[in-house]
């Protein structure tokens, strides 16, 4: 067999195997660094040369005493045979167990990795019969923690009537008080610890629904530049782009089949593949007893009437008509901008349920300049997923 030699390998093929069919080896262009893009730095290994006359199999990937997450990985192996001889096939095993073989190079096999220590080795057979059996190699693997996720659903209208005053003779819309403190109140949560796990998904309706986005906290303050202002803006200019009829039943259909899909793992381009809802434990009012409630929840702000020409029944709240498995109560909370005494405002409060805690409607009105101030904080109680009602939202004003 040839003397081993050093050579420099390139770490991309390590991390990135699905790039090259083989182990990636360079010239030393004098920094460590391969030439080829991404530049990923390299290390330099010792390299066993095919052997001349010999069967030969070692396993590339992964490395001996690399330490792993539990899950699927890809065991990839190196075979040489002398010339003249062709490879059959490639077995790989893991504690001794037969786990798939692959008949052509380059040669891998997915493997299910669980929680422990697992010793890899490979098998190689040529057209004579012939075998030869790699080194073990000892991996460790680790467990993959699934984080905890909350979410917020904000059903925003933007209807027409949400470019007129917030109140008369006040140079402030509607929509930009709306695009404003919900900006704000993204914001603010930049303190929470599990921001990143903190998940909000704005939708944007008239008669129509049109979701604007779906993020985390963390990626929000960042995407805008930390600059909430910008966030406000970005809000605002979607919100512009509608103004036509208010059709809260469409907006809430569409709202519950994104909860139901949530809670089911089944969002099309989620972040996250792997996650469960975070969950609190409340205890309920009058009670002894106590609920867990999962971290989400659906906050709709409208200023009028809630249906459209078309169809003017307002539906059944759908979170109380069709609840959602493990929800254990309904998540949707109620803000209005206008007079108690309009229909739309009756309408509303008449689809909400009472809080679990303090057995006060979900409901939210805001009828005069003074309760402004306690819109910005409504929009964060919301994300953190922290509260139902006005009672709540006290306990939040406090804590900040």
């Amino acid at each position: 067999m040839a003397k081993a030699r050093k050579v420099w390998v390139c770490q991309t093929w390590k991390e990135h195997p699905e790039r090259f069919k083989t182990k990636h080896i360079f010239d030393d262009p004098g920094d460590g660094y391969c030439p080829v893009e991404p530049r990923y730095h390299g290390i330099l290994q010792e390299e066993v040369p095919p052997p001349i006359d010999e069967l030969y199999v070692s396993i590339a990937i992964p490395e001996n005493g690399q330490e792993l997450e539990e899950g699927s990985i890809t065991i990839s192996a190196e075979a040489f045979v002398s010339a003249g001889n062709t490879i059959n096939k490639v077995e790989f095993f893991v504690d001794d167990k037969k786990i798939g073989e692959d008949l052509a190079g380059p040669y891998s096999y997915p493997f299910s990795a669980s929680r422990g220590e697992h010793t890899i080795y490979a098998k190689v057979w040529d057209n004579r019969g012939e075998t030869a059996r790699s080194k073990d190699v000892l991996i460790k693997v680790r467990s993959n923690p699934v984080p905890e996720v909350g979410l917020c659903v904000m059903l925003m209208d933007a209807s027409s009537s949400m470019t007129d005053p917030v109140f008369p003779r006040s140079p402030l819309t509607k929509m930009r008080l709306v695009a404003g403190t919900a900006a704000s109140g993204i914001f603010d949560l930049e303190r929470m610890m599990n921001n990143p796990y903190a998940f909000v998904a704005a939708f944007k309706f008239d008669d129509r629904v049109e979701l604007m986005f779906v993020d985390t906290v963390a990626n929000l303050i960042n995407r805008f530049d930390r600059n909430v202002k910008k966030f406000e803006d970005y809000i605002y200019d979607e919100l512009m782009k509608f103004q036509q009829g208010t059709d809260i039943n469409q907006a809430l259909r569409e709202a519950h089949l994104f909860v139901d899909k949530f809670l089911k793992k089944q969002l099309p381009n989620f972040l996250l593949k792997k996650y469960r809802s975070m969950t609190q434990r409340v205890l309920k009012h009058d009670s002894s007893e106590s609920v867990a409630i999962p971290n989400v929840r659906v906050l709709i702000y409208t200023d009028g009437m809630q249906y459209t020409d078309r169809d003017k029944v307002l539906r059944p709240n759908p979170f109380k008509q069709s609840p959602l498995e493990g929800l254990n109560h309904d998540i949707l909370i109620g803000a209005f901008f206008g007079k108690e005494t309009d229909d739309g405002c009756k309408d509303l409060r008449g689809i909400l349920s009472r809080c679990p805690i303090h057995d006060e409607l979900q409901f939210f009105l805001f009828d005069n300049p003074a309760k402004i101030g306690d819109l910005k904080y409504l929009f964060r109680m919301a994300s953190g997923a922290s509260g139902f009602c006005p009672k709540c939202l006290e306990k939040e004003l406090y804590n900040w």
